[in-house]
């Protein structure tokens, strides 16, 4: 039975980045290029750096993507057969690689304004804790790109949660939202700090995980060109993939 919902999904990041890449002003294509790197950048980091890349390198050419990107209007010609943002950006990514190595280095620190603020010492932190046995950079790439749409999901519902008076709850309830949750005794630590019953917390709980299940489906329809909720479960199935390496 389908499980579509009956308003449809709104203009999707991808979708809505094109429609500002073709028609919109230099300043909104700007503006809308931050966006997607401040949510997307590190998954290209981490591929670049399990290629064998130095930290400066990878964070030159992560920098050079985007501005490439912006420069050459690459969203304005975006194949929509590619259909899914993750793979758009990888496949240019691994062009705009290849184009850069077999030339003197185009990307100098300091040669050309960044798009966006990158956190090298963040981005090596997280770098240094990455499965090493990732055995592609590949793998690493769709890894590091499935935590970011948790972590997109993870904003956006505790962005609601605070919006509604529930901030709190919010925080201490987080924890629980991950696969690996969960003791009995976690229940009951949590309604103490509540001042809630253990049966409360849990049905707290049970709606987070709805509403979390929401979030991320929203999430990943975000980065599809034209979702359905067939695509977005084939998405999410890779995702897991993904995660479990």
């Amino acid at each position: 039975m389908s499980t579509t919902r009956s308003s449809p999904f709104p203009v999707t990041q991808w979708t809505a980045i094109v429609a500002v890449c073709r028609s919109g002003t230099p300043e909104e294509r700007q503006r809308a290029l931050e966006k997607l790197c401040t949510d997307y950048w590190y998954p290209l980091y981490a591929f670049a750096r399990r290629q064998g890349r130095s930290r400066e390198d990878a964070e030159d050419l992560t920098q050079g993507l985007f501005r490439y990107l912006l420069e050459r209007d690459m969203f304005s010609s975006a194949d929509p057969e590619l259909g899914k943002l993750r793979t758009f950006l990888l496949t240019i990514f691994q062009r705009y690689i290849s184009d850069v190595r077999g030339r003197e280095r185009a990307l100098k620190r300091g040669g050309g304004e960044d798009v966006f603020s990158l956190d090298a010492e963040e981005a090596e932190q997280r770098y240094g804790n990455e499965p090493a046995d990732m055995e592609t950079p590949e793998a690493l790439f769709d890894r590091s790109w499935a935590l970011s749409v948790l972590q997109g999901a993870l904003h956006e519902l505790g962005q609601g949660e605070d919006k509604s008076g529930k901030g709190r709850q919010f925080e201490m309830l987080e924890c629980f939202l991950s696969p690996q949750a969960v003791a009995e005794g976690n229940y009951e630590s949590a309604a103490r700090e509540l001042g809630m019953n253990a049966e409360a917390v849990r049905k707290a709980v049970s709606r987070l995980r709805g509403k979390f299940r929401d979030c991320l489906r929203q999430q990943i329809a975000a980065t599809l060109s034209e979702p359905s909720d067939a695509q977005i479960d084939e998405e999410l199935v890779a995702l897991k993939a993904a995660l479990r390496g």
